[in-house]
């Protein structure tokens, strides 16, 4: 080969690498001011049992195809004028709301989603200052620490706690789902350990949590925590339904359900809008959160459809009867059984 011709390949390899490095480096996701969720809007998430977080880098591609569907958790975001323990934070705050967990509270700024603290019937915890949650703009890569004091109030005691929370946006790729693929998704991960003083080398809690954010949904895609010192469960993974693929403009409205005859013994009868059971999973869960039955349905028919739904084989106790139906709506309702 000619030295002109050498060097003339070598030219043309250059320019490949460069041009596929650009085209990956143009493929990393951006997070905005689009991951501030509007108030009043509901997402659905399926909690299930805990899988590993996955590998990190650049270019990854987590496998979580295979993630089976679970108890329905609606995620709704609220005002203080109707939640729990606002009198302890701003009127202006943003506030989310999850059966099961504490009532958690943030701020809007124009840089950032700031977590001022958390509410719960057994104790009261605000961050002074507030942790920066998310950074906006979020580019791969990037990370910060926080510091702050945190006041826990509960049991008629209140207790002063250090606080050390860092974040960093660590990876990035393509996830994929049980209902299809998400390309562009980074995921960052958080630590958070709040400090007694006296025994700094041993964090009283600590909780390390994985998110997975796509620029298309203003909520995480999965979320997977490890706890220590709090409430159970120690391990947590959560998934949002692919039906925010739907209708982005009308997702997760809550409908009434309405089962009868309640308190029931052997059958209870269900009415749907048909509109939004084109795609319908019906999930019976008991007292302790455990789905003890589930029914798919699939339905065309224009009018409302009415179930018959055979429960005799569940013993007498208190139940929550869920539905996810299409375009996100969701519906639940309590009921007894004798």
């Amino acid at each position: 080969m000619h030295t002109s011709e050498y060097l003339h390949s070598m030219k043309t390899g250059f320019l490949l690498i460069l041009a596929l490095s650009v085209s990956a480096v143009c493929a990393q996701p951006t997070l905005d001011r689009g991951v501030f969720p509007t108030t009043g809007s509901i997402f659905g998430y399926h909690d299930v049992a805990y899988m590993s977080p996955g590998g990190f880098g650049g270019g990854v591609r987590w496998d979580f195809s295979m993630l089976p569907t679970g108890t329905i958790v609606p995620y709704t975001w609220a005002t203080t004028d109707v939640a729990p323990g606002a009198g302890a934070f701003p009127s202006d705050a943003l506030v989310r709301e999850v059966p099961g967990d504490p009532t958690t509270y943030f701020e809007r700024t124009d840089t950032a989603l700031m977590w001022m603290g958390t509410y719960s019937d057994t104790a009261l915890l605000r961050f002074d200052p507030p942790l920066r949650e998310l950074v906006l703009p979020c580019n791969i890569n990037d990370g910060w620490t926080d510091s702050a004091i945190v006041a826990v109030t509960g049991a008629g005691r209140m207790q002063i706690l250090d606080v050390r929370y860092t974040v960093k946006a660590e990876s990035w790729g393509t996830l994929i789902m049980p209902y299809g693929v998400v390309n562009n998704v980074m995921r960052i991960r958080s630590d958070l350990a709040l400090i007694d003083r006296r025994y700094a080398q041993w964090p009283m809690r600590t909780e390390t949590r994985y998110s997975w954010y796509s620029d298309k949904t203003p909520m995480p895609l999965m979320v997977i925590s490890e706890r220590k010192g709090w409430a159970p469960p120690d391990r947590i993974l959560r998934w949002l339904d692919g039906s925010w693929q739907e209708d982005p403009a009308m997702l997760f409205r809550p409908v009434a359900l309405r089962p009868f005859p309640d308190p029931c013994v052997d059958i209870i009868t269900l009415d749907l809008p048909a509109a939004k059971a084109e795609r319908t999973v019906l999930q019976l869960v008991d007292g302790a959160g455990n789905i003890t039955k589930q029914w798919p349905q699939e339905f065309t028919s224009p009018q409302t459809l009415r179930l018959t739904l055979d429960v005799s084989s569940e013993p007498a106790g208190q139940y929550t009867l869920t539905w996810m139906g299409s375009d996100g709506v969701l519906g639940s309702a309590r009921l007894t059984k004798r």
